[in-house]
């Protein structure tokens, strides 16, 4: 089925059940005055959505999926962030969103506590608050915000799994890491060490997390000096969309029979990795949905008055025996 038919689709789903599910009379006309008239009349809706990391190539899928939504629901979206992780210069991203007075802004929450005010402020001011991607519990318990993104403890979970199965007798594990402090980061790597405890019965060893900052070059610099100190470390594995970097370091060093490696989404590295068999695993989270299901919520809660929903985008096991399942340009 063409992607065209499918977006025609999904539209027509989301409009059937906005039809359905609303529970007054007075409310169920307006939706179904609402789904006789023509998109390509309706008031365009103004959505910006405002990342922590513009740079980190996982968001690429993302404004894929935001820019295809807004084209079917008449909406005009911006897609904004630093250039690097700086949740600092989001925060003041937000704030300037603000003042545009849009429907609504979608933004990511990873650095506990440093949103709170710029998003009370928002809700304030009657603009709707969507998160995507990456959304701290510990503000959500006192600030809720609808989420749609993956469950990052049962990533934890998934994540060990695998690097059991890639090191089935056990060994030295090195985790690379970003951005310290980052929940999502923070949790998955919480329960993966808390698995590898729990199910591994003492075989596997978190030797490290590295702290790798987040440009690629400093990156590769990094496990570079690392793996050649510590040439007995059986895995390097990352938390992050820059785990890609790991591959490249054993591509260009020939250590793909010496140096396990998997790590979170489908950056070049580790598509490379999966398609020529020198990296064991990559876990998705399905970005693509993450701009796409945002967009279309606001449409449903601003035309509808349904209310938006947290939707986990799950976490997908991508392998070599696997890879032609998955499109990167979506993943």
């Amino acid at each position: 089925m063409k992607k065209s038919l499918i977006f025609v689709f999904i539209l027509l789903l989301f409009t059937l059940v906005a039809m359905g599910c609303t529970s007054s009379e007075g409310a169920s006309e307006a939706a179904a005055d609402e789904s006789t008239t023509a998109v390509s009349e309706l008031e365009p809706l103004e959505i910006i959505f405002v990342t922590h990391d513009l740079g980190a190539g996982i968001f690429a899928p993302v404004r894929t999926g935001m820019e295809d939504a807004c084209e079917l629901v008449v909406a005009n979206c911006e897609f904004l962030g630093p250039q690097s992780y700086d949740p600092a210069e989001q925060v003041s991203l937000i704030e300037a969103a603000i003042a545009k007075n849009p429907d609504a802004i979608v933004t990511t929450r990873p650095e506990p506590g440093t949103y709170n005010d710029a998003i009370e402020k928002a809700l304030d001011a009657s603009i709707l608050v969507i998160a995507f991607n990456t959304n701290d519990p510990t503000a959500d318990a006192s600030l809720p915000v609808p989420f749609v993104g993956q469950d990052f403890t049962n990533y934890g979970v998934v994540w060990a799994q695998e690097v059991m199965k890639d090191l089935p007798d056990g060994g030295d594990i090195v985790i690379t890491d970003c951005c310290l402090g980052h929940y999502a980061l923070e949790e998955r790597n919480r329960s993966f060490i808390e698995t590898l405890e729990e199910e591994g019965g003492e075989k596997w060893t978190v030797r490290d997390v590295l702290d790798t900052g987040a440009d690629e070059t400093t990156i590769f610099g990094v496990i570079e000096a690392y793996h050649q100190a510590n040439p007995d470390v059986d895995g390097i594995y990352g938390v992050d969309y820059y785990s890609h970097v790991i591959a490249q370091y054993i591509k260009n060093n020939d250590l793909q029979d010496e140096l396990k490696t998997g790590g979170s989404d489908m950056g070049p590295g580790n598509l490379d990795g999966l398609e020529n068999d020198y990296v064991s695993f990559a876990l998705g989270q399905n970005p693509y949905l993450q701009g796409f299901y945002p967009v279309m919520m606001v449409h449903l809660s601003e035309r509808f008055g349904i209310r938006p929903i947290s939707i986990d985008t799950g976490t997908d096991v991508v392998t070599p025996a696997n890879f032609n399942e998955y499109n990167p340009e979506y993943r």
